[in-house]
C-alpha cells in the first residue's frame, strides 16, 4: 500500500481505517458509538474511560481523516481522467494501468471496473498471442461482472458484458440475460436489441428474434436501422438466416 508524504505519512494507515468508521457511522454526532466500537478492537471493554479518550482521540484527528479522504478521491479522480486521456488516444495499455490505480483507491465503484475492463478488452483486440488475448478477455469479463456485482444497474458493464460473450468469448447464450435487463432499463436501444435478435436466433428461438426486429422497425421507422431489421427478419423468414 502507497502512503502520503508529508504529515500523514506515519498515521495514514489509521486514519484510513477510522475514515472507514466514520463514514459508517456517518455524521460526528456518532462519535460516542465510533469510540465504543474502537475500544472493542482494542480487546477492551468499553468503559467509559476508553469511550472518553477515545472521543478525544478522535476530535483531534477528525480533521485529518476528512483531508485524508479528500486526497483520496482527488488521486483517483487524477487516475480516471488520465485513463480517460489515455483511451482517446488508444493508448489502452496505459489506460488500463491509470484504471487500475484508480481501482486500488475506490475498488467498489462500478464506472472504473468498467472503464478498466474495457480497456482490458480493447488491449486483447490488439494482441497476436492467442493464448494471451483469451487471457485478457476472461479478465475483462471478470472485471464487467465485478462492477455489476457492484451495481446491478450499470448499464455500460452488461452490454460490453454480453458483446464479449458474444463476440469474444464464444458464449453467445450467456449473454441473453445481460441484454434483457440491459433493455429493462434501456428501452429503446437499437443495438441491443440487434444483439438480443442473433442470440434467439443462435438459442434456435426465430419467432423472439422477430419480435425483436419488429420492436426495430417501430422504435425506429425510416431509418437504416429500420431498413436491415426488415432485411433480417426476412432472411429469418426464409429460413436463410440463423434458422
Amino acid at each position: 500500500m502507497r502512503c502520503f508524504r508529508g504529515p500523514y505519512q506515519c498515521s495514514f494507515l489509521l486514519l484510513l481505517a477510522l475514515s472507514l468508521l466514520l463514514t459508517s457511522c456517518g455524521q460526528k454526532e456518532n462519535r460516542n458509538e465510533l469510540a465504543e466500537r474502537l475500544a472493542q478492537q482494542d480487546g477492551l471493554e468499553p468503559d467509559e474511560a476508553q469511550i472518553q479518550e477515545w472521543k478525544k482521540r478522535l476530535r483531534e484527528i477528525d480533521d485529518d481523516v476528512e483531508d485524508t479522504l479528500e486526497k483520496v478521491q482527488d488521486k483517483s479522480g487524477y487516475w480516471r481522467l488520465l485513463g480517460l486521456k489515455y483511451m482517446d488516444h488508444k493508448m489502452w495499455g496505459q489506460a488500463f494501468s491509470a484504471f487500475e490505480e484508480a481501482v486500488a483507491l475506490e475498488p467498489e465503484r462500478a464506472s472504473l471496473l468498467y472503464q478498466r475492463s474495457l480497456s482490458l478488452s480493447q488491449l486483447a483486440l490488439s494482441e497476436s498471442s492467442e493464448l494471451e488475448r483469451q487471457r485478457l478477455f476472461e479478465e475483462a469479463e471478470f472485471g464487467y461482472r465485478r462492477a455489476l456485482n457492484v451495481d446491478s444497474r450499470h448499464t455500460p458493464s452488461m452490454y460490453a458484458l454480453a458483446a464479449l460473450l458474444v463476440f469474444e468469448l464464444d458464449r453467445p447464450r450467456e449473454a441473453g440475460v445481460f441484454l434483457e435487463d440491459y433493455l429493462r432499463i434501456e428501452r429503446s436501444h437499437i443495438g441491443a436489441r440487434f444483439l438480443l435478435a442473433q442470440v434467439r436466433l443462435i438459442e434456435g428461438r426465430p419467432d423472439a428474434a422477430l419480435d425483436l426486429y419488429e420492436e426495430i422497425s417501430s422504435i425506429a421507422p425510416g431509418t437504416q436501422e429500420e431498413q436491415q431489421a426488415r432485411e433480417l427478419a426476412n432472411q429469418v423468414l426464409s429460413g436463410a438466416y440463423g434458422g
